[in-house]
């Protein structure tokens, strides 16, 4: 040990009077009497530390509880509802039997539930008025230049306002992945008449039941498609009727090439995933299924095919 030369156990250490061994350190490296062998004493125990707000789980706690569905019996019947709808609830029945507090409970959060209602709604149609603006003023320039009108989104003529309600909405892309979608609607709904003039010509097609009416497949399909469309790209008065006259008017032949080139062009710029609403898409490839499988009809279109188009 330090301070000491190393005796063998059992022997006496040097110039000392006792023996070196077990529990018997040399005099040297003894600890002096009085004075501790650790003068800084044992660390203190680190105390736990507090959870802070950011690592505390208390948010996700109280979502999964405000949102997990109860059972309540209502007027003799068996009802769920979250259970943050369940307290509404009691507070709305408590301040109908004349709890005071309740009823002012109820009346403050209702007032500033609808304030920020209109706040926000004021704010979008300031915001949405600001943008058509400017949109319509882009187009006045580019046309005052012989430009071609700029790729707007969301086009001016999308934006709707009603002053007399306060409401403004978007009825119309909002972002090139919408504008590709609405494009690529426009040339199916267009395409669906080369098809009706093709089942007028060869008496292959398909009818559907619609509003009392027999009418066909196709032409149920390409107003499906148009009554889905922003306003500002469904057809005019007068325009289905006139593309549908242009195209009866072709050579079969014409006709046939027409439908081939165009449903090619079709296919390749398909966009996925369709943004069509779901039940109006299953309901038009229920009709498009539905359709004789006699020789010169297109095949059944695949389930993955998005949006629907005349054959796969």
């Amino acid at each position: 040990m330090p301070g000491a030369e190393a005796a063998e156990p059992g022997r006496t250490a040097p110039g000392r009077g006792y023996e070196v061994g077990y529990r018997k350190p040399p005099a040297a490296s003894r600890f002096a009497k009085g004075r501790s062998g650790n003068p800084n004493g044992r660390p203190r125990k680190p105390k736990a530390r507090r959870q802070r707000l950011s690592d505390a789980p208390s948010d996700g706690f109280l979502q999964e509880e405000a949102y997990r569905l109860i059972t309540l019996l209502e007027n003799g019947r068996t009802v769920e509802l979250p259970a943050a709808q369940a307290v509404y609830r009691a507070s709305i029945m408590l301040a109908l039997k004349g709890n005071r507090l309740a009823q002012k409970q109820f009346l403050e959060r209702l007032a500033r539930i609808e304030e920020e209602h209109l706040r926000f709604k004021a704010e979008r149609y300031a915001d949405l008025k600001i943008l058509k603006q400017k949109g319509e003023e882009a187009l006045a320039e580019h046309r005052r230049e012989g430009l071609p009108d700029p790729d707007l989104l969301p086009h001016p003529d999308d934006i709707v306002l009603d002053p007399e309600s306060g409401e403004a909405f978007v009825d119309g892309p909002k972002s090139p992945e919408e504008k590709l979608h609405y494009d690529h609607l426009v040339l199916l709904r267009d395409h669906l008449l080369l098809w009706v003039a093709r089942a007028e010509k060869t008496g292959k097609g398909f009818t559907v039941r619609h509003e009392g009416r027999t009418i066909c497949g196709y032409l149920f399909c390409a107003q499906t498609y148009d009554a889905k469309l922003p306003r500002r790209c469904r057809w005019k008065e007068g325009e289905a009727d006139a593309l549908m006259r242009e195209c009866l008017s072709l050579p079969r032949r014409e006709l046939e090439r027409r439908i081939a080139s165009e449903f090619s062009r079709l296919k390749e710029t398909t966009p996925r995933p369709s943004r069509l609403a779901q039940e109006v898409e299953s309901r038009v490839e229920e009709m498009m299924r539905r359709r004789t499988k006699r020789r010169g009809n297109p095949p059944v279109p695949r389930e993955d095919s998005q949006p629907l188009s005349p054959h796969a």
